[in-house]
């Protein structure tokens, strides 16, 4: 049975094409001797929407978080952003993550938001959670201002 994405597809697409389910059978049945599309392989699967792109499909690509941003060569890359925003996530999981991420960015960066980060800043702040992950993996705690890590 092909991923649950790839079937997704395959449904959207006979949708999209006004594929009554006769000629959906029919398509499935030449193609592959199966009658339901949860009988085929992944590779199938690949063919079928292959095949389906051929009769003039196009899937429709969901928008990314940050595409809104153009780089300018000196603002933060939407990479470092998704990155920042997946180690945060990491590190501390609750309610308030979002708060919490730019309450750290400004105390640490004085940056008000995770949108107006440099892209040198940017780099800084993946350094300094990485440098927190890697004092919570070897069991290292927090002792306040001024405490010596062991």
């Amino acid at each position: 049975m092909p991923v649950q994405r790839l079937l997704a597809k395959i449904h959207i697409a006979k949708k999209e094409l006004a594929l009554d389910d006769e000629i959906y059978r029919d398509i499935l049945y030449r193609k592959f001797k199966v009658t339901s599309s949860k009988a085929l392989s992944d590779s199938q699967a690949l063919v079928l929407i292959y095949h389906f792109k051929n009769l003039g499909w196009v899937p429709k690509s969901k928008p990314k978080k940050y595409d809104d941003q153009k780089g300018d060569g000196y603002s933060s890359t939407p990479a470092q952003k998704r990155k920042i925003e997946a180690m945060w996530h990491d590190i501390y999981r609750g309610n308030s993550e979002t708060q919490h991420l730019r309450q750290f960015l400004f105390n640490h960066f004085k940056v008000s938001d995770i949108n107006f980060l440099e892209r040198k800043t940017a780099h800084d702040v993946i350094e300094a959670l990485k440098a927190i992950q890697n004092r919570r993996e070897h069991g290292a705690v927090s002792m306040g201002p001024g405490a010596v890590m062991p």
